[in-house]
């Protein structure tokens, strides 16, 4: 399967046991440096599946790019990730002692992906879409009406912009075959809001499911956070309940859990099936630090520093 992500590649700097902070300065249990972002996520988690995988990107012409750079080409992950006079993005992600994450982006380069296009979108299976800047999505929407026929599978994972503006959305939501959201999402695409913590039950994820649904043989992926998730097809949806294991990081578990999903679904899998081995996925991540399981972000060997000689 050729699978292709579009979207972010950032550093995180993921710091983990946080608690509340009674001074200046706070001892932690860990700080470390890890590849992520939405795309980069997606992509070491379809090649860990066994898809062929194409990340489309943009990074800085900095020594954080080039070691996201090659980290993707170790895991023999193709990066189209053109040099922006901008830097690399990065994110401070803070862990409390119950796993759930909290992040500060500076989103850098990572805001221009698709300034140059996006080559080789039509040998794509599955064109899989994170969240994009509203520059980086309308050049998507150019990129996609340049082509003699649509992908075959065009999945879209909204980040905060563009759920800012569900307007700005709507090109690329049309277009969808799969969105994938989660409830707080969802309601906020059906102009209603969802109290922190508040559980949606599955009977209720179907109803926002289907508010969603823009056209006819377009789904929906719905995750519910310790609940489970719900697919939707327009006619009928299925659930599947959350995978109890200990919770040591939050982040990164909706891109491994909508990744996997998609996957398997894009291979034919039904949607229990799918669903199952998302939340198989979705349980491995949420019991690491990061976001993904690259492990740190370090240099190769022979990787040197932009100038170093």
């Amino acid at each position: 399967m050729q699978f292709t992500t579009i979207g972010a590649a950032v550093v995180d700097i993921v710091v983990a046991q946080v608690r509340p902070l009674l001074s200046a300065k706070q001892d932690v249990d860990h700080i470390g440096l890890y590849a992520g972002g939405g795309a980069v996520n997606a992509a070491l988690n379809a090649v860990a599946l066994g898809a062929h995988v194409t990340v489309h990107a943009c990074v800085g012409g900095d020594l954080e790019g080039g070691l996201l750079r090659a980290l993707l080409q170790r895991y023999n992950i193709r990066p189209i990730m053109p040099e922006h006079e901008l830097p690399t993005g990065k994110a401070v992600v803070m862990v409390d002692a119950q796993g759930a994450a909290r992040a500060y982006a500076q989103r850098g380069a990572s805001t221009w992906v698709g300034e140059h296009g996006f080559a080789g979108l039509e040998q794509a299976d599955v064109v899989y879409v994170t969240g994009l800047s509203l520059e980086s999505q309308a050049w998507l929407v150019q990129a996609l009406k340049r082509q003699a026929k649509p992908p075959a599978r065009l999945v879209i994972t909204p980040g905060a912009r563009q759920l800012a503006q569900p307007g700005a959305l709507e090109p690329l939501w049309q277009q969808a075959d799969l969105l994938c959201v989660n409830a707080h999402e969802a309601a906020l695409l059906c102009g209603e809001a969802l109290a922190d913590g508040e559980a949606v039950a599955p009977e209720q994820a179907r109803a926002l499911a289907a508010r969603l649904v823009r056209r006819d043989g377009q789904a929906i992926l719905l995750t519910l956070g310790r609940q489970g998730a719900l697919y939707f097809d327009g006619q009928q949806a299925c659930f599947h309940a959350a995978l109890s294991v200990e919770v040591v990081s939050t982040i990164g578990a909706g891109d491994a859990h909508a990744s996997a999903f998609v996957y398997a679904w894009a291979d034919g899998a039904s949607p229990a099936t799918a669903l199952e081995q998302a939340a198989q996925s979705a349980a491995r991540v949420i019991q690491v630090i990061p976001a993904n399981l690259a492990g740190p972000l370090r240099p190769a060997v022979g990787l040197r520093a932009p100038g170093s000689g």
